[in-house]
């Protein structure tokens, strides 16, 4: 019987796996092949109480401890289709798989699902977009892939909330900064501008970041994405613009000649030539 195939012991299955992740006993009682279900069950059963958050990021430690990557990437899987089927009920669920997991691959994608999937707020249509990068401020290091996830999001509607990182210190940032992966989009490239707005200090870093991201794509986009994708029948993402690289570098020069020396304009005047 698939975990998600009959309502009743699905719940009982739930329920009785998440009992034993919060024992701190029977927590070290489930065994490897346990614990992608007990993962999902911590996740569904406890992930609408942000208290439980450091609950939650105990238990994925083991989990990752214990379990492979793909077995980690088969549970995530498996968490975005209950999820899609319930309309984002249980969203909450991704949170410790995007903040956690050391594989780029899972955190990116789990990021991903939770901007897309998480259920809106009253005042926030972006919810799960909000409510990560509230989350990745607080931790100590934050997951360059849960990151670059949320930029890759071309959706400037996430521009304010990303945004926030921006009151991250220069020590912060910077380590960022050097290990993120954004595509070159609309949305990317006005938060990298953002950044050096706030934090001129960081203008070798972030040269070093827009040579990438010019290296990443020869058309600058902005999109706007159906969120949440569970309330569309076709989530499909809507163009609303491009730009060649040499067309956007010309958008960004404004800023970027108050920060940057010659020889950093150069180097970027070379990374966005056609």
């Amino acid at each position: 019987m698939g975990l998600f195939q009959d309502n009743f012991s699905m719940l009982s299955e739930l329920e009785r796996h998440a009992a034993m992740v919060v024992d701190p006993v029977r927590i070290h009682e489930i065994g490897a092949d346990q614990w992608p279900l007990a993962m999902i069950a911590c996740g569904l059963m406890t992930g609408n109480d942000p208290a439980r958050l450091q609950d939650n990021i105990h238990a994925y430690e083991i989990f990752r401890q214990k379990v492979t990557p793909s077995a980690r990437g088969a549970a995530l899987k498996q968490l975005v289709r209950f999820i899609t089927q319930r309309k984002g009920e249980g969203w909450r669920a991704f949170i410790p798989f995007a903040i956690c997991e050391p594989e780029a691959l899972i955190s990116s994608a789990a990021a991903m699902q939770l901007a897309t999937l998480a259920q809106p707020s009253a005042t926030q249509k972006l919810h799960g977009v909000e409510s990560l990068v509230e989350i990745l401020m607080r931790l100590p290091q934050c997951n360059p892939a849960a990151l670059s996830a949320l930029l890759g999001l071309s959706d400037m509607r996430a521009l304010p909330l990303l945004e926030k990182l921006c009151n991250l210190t220069d020590e912060r940032l910077q380590p960022l900064l050097e290990s993120i992966t954004p595509s070159g989009n609309h949305l990317s490239y006005q938060w990298v501008l953002a950044v050096l707005s706030a934090h001129p200090a960081l203008a070798p870093a972030v040269t070093d970041l827009l040579e990438r991201m010019a290296a990443s794509a020869p058309t600058v986009l902005d999109l706007v994405l159906p969120i949440p994708t569970w309330s569309f029948e076709k989530p499909t993402p809507q163009p609303l613009h491009g730009w060649t690289r040499p067309e956007y570098l010309a958008r960004m020069l404004p800023i970027l000649k108050q920060h940057l020396t010659e020889s950093q304009l150069a180097r970027l005047s070379a990374a966005f030539a056609v």
